[in-house]
């Protein structure tokens, strides 16, 4: 059982139906729904972040002791809020999804919280662009991380999760540019990846983004699988299929999870990425970020 550690914000999400009438109301964030699925599939995860005392934030600290998350490395900030995303249904295929995060707790994270996280039992560290896109803190917080993981000979997983919303192509470029020497598994979808290259063919960016450093290079192009590029070349796999209506949001924080777990388990390439993209299926399936995310037991389907 391998321990995963990821830094990042939680949000409150809400569901609106096509006329906007609020419904549930779940807790979401790229890598707290990656640690929930690394948890879910059997190890250990851990997650690092700030949460004020709002009724969200309790919710937050409810899912993580629900899914086995430990929290030990969240930093309370009392009379702080939890950022919100409110997710609309457009059709069976369109979701849209409004972010209210300006000045939530997590946008106070610094460096200086790296202090108290003790990596020595760490197995991997999983890090994404929206931690660096929050604000100065935040970024030089995601920025030491990579750092201090790679020092130790840790490997990092980096999910670009671009968010037009709080950065732009050229902040996305730099916040990748600044830290993909030290990355193991650079992951991104094939728009991300034009981002970050120029190229509009998927298999050439991943030879392209492979030069800069990474060992391996996942690029998931949604209905159409995803790429994997590391040194021995690059390998495709079909994505799975589901019925609609599809519920996009989280399917890549599920196929990192896939991925990272399958990796720490020495599976191949080919095998990490059937996982990877049967755990997103999953997620696609269900209207939660991650609620939808299989256990362990079900793994038995990816194979068959």
């Amino acid at each position: 059982m391998a321990h995963v550690f990821t830094v990042g914000e939680a949000l409150a999400t809400f569901f609106a139906d096509a006329f906007g009438e609020l419904s549930t109301v779940t807790v979401a964030g790229a890598e707290l729904n990656t640690a929930v699925g690394v948890a879910r599939l059997g190890h250990r995860s851990s997650w690092m972040s700030r949460l004020g005392d709002d009724a969200f934030a309790r919710l937050v600290r409810a899912t993580l002791d629900a899914e086995g998350i430990d929290d030990r490395f969240v930093r309370a900030a009392p009379g702080e809020k939890t950022g919100v995303i409110v997710k609309q249904r457009l059709s069976d295929d369109a979701v849209r999804s409004e972010h209210y995060r300006v000045g939530s707790a997590a946008a106070g994270l610094t460096a200086a919280d790296f202090d108290t996280v003790d990596l020595a039992d760490v197995d991997w560290v999983h890090v994404s662009c929206i931690t660096a896109s929050l604000g100065e803190g935040p970024r030089a917080l995601f920025e030491r991380t990579v750092r201090e993981a790679a020092g130790r000979g840790i490997p990092v997983s980096l999910d670009t999760n671009h968010r037009p919303q709080l950065i732009d192509d050229a902040g996305l470029r730099d916040a990748v540019d600044d830290v993909v020497e030290h990355v193991d598994t650079l992951l991104c979808n094939e728009d991300e990846a034009r981002v970050l290259t120029g190229l509009d063919d998927a298999e050439e960016a991943v030879t392209t983004l492979l030069a800069r450093g990474p060992r391996t290079v996942v690029v998931k192009l949604g209905r159409h699988g995803a790429l994997a590029g590391d040194a021995t070349g690059v390998r495709h796999a079909p994505a799975v299929s589901i019925p609609p209506p599809h519920h996009p949001v989280g399917a890549g924080d599920a196929f990192a999870a896939g991925w990272i777990t399958a990796v720490l388990e020495r599976l191949g390439v080919e095998a990490a990425l059937q996982r990877a993209a049967w755990c997103a299926a999953r997620v696609v399936a269900d209207p939660g970020d991650h609620t939808g995310f299989p256990t362990r037991d079900g793994l038995t389907e990816v194979y068959a």
